[in-house]
C-alpha cells in the first residue's frame, strides 16, 4: 500500500516508496502492511524539526528524507541531476497521518503476513 502524489512530484513518490513504504520490516509478525516506517518518518521529522537537524530521518535504497526549516526536502542520492523536491512540513505530516490511518484499516483486514521479499531491516 503506497501513497502517491498526484501531481508532478518524481522525486518525492520514489522517495515515499523507497524510503517510508507501508511494508513490515524484516522479521516483523503480524498479516498485512505495517506502520513501522511511517511511524519512523513522522518520528524523524518531529525529532530533526525540535533539534534543527538537517541531516536525513529516513532513507532507502536511492532516497533520502530530511527537514530544512519548515520544509520536507526529498532527494534522489544518485541522481544528481534531479533537483529535491519540498513540502512543508504540516502537509507532510498530514500525509503521513492519512497513509498510517489507510494501513491501519488494510492490516485489521489482512489475513496473512505479507512476503519478506523487498522488506527491509528495521532501524
Amino acid at each position: 500500500m503506497d501513497a502517491q502524489l498526484p501531481g508532478d512530484w518524481p522525486v518525492f513518490n520514489e522517495a515515499l516508496r523507497d524510503s517510508v513504504s507501508s511494508l513490515p520490516p524484516r522479521g516483523a509478525v503480524g498479516n498485512g502492511p505495517s506502520t513501522y516506517w511511517i511511524d519512523r518518518a513522522e518520528q524523524g521529522v518531529q525529532r530533526a524539526r525540535r533539534t534543527g537537524d538537517s541531516q536525513p530521518f529516513l532513507w532507502g535504497n536511492a532516497t533520502a528524507l530530511r527537514v530544512d526549516g519548515g520544509s520536507v526536502l526529498a532527494s534522489d542520492e544518485y541522481l544528481g541531476d534531479l533537483e529535491p523536491e519540498a513540502m512543508p512540513l504540516a502537509e507532510f505530516l498530514a500525509l503521513l497521518e492519512e497513509w498510517r490511518r489507510w494501513v491501519v484499516e488494510s492490516a485489521m483486514a489482512a489475513v496473512r503476513p505479507l512476503p519478506e521479499t523487498y522488506r527491509r531491516n528495521g532501524i
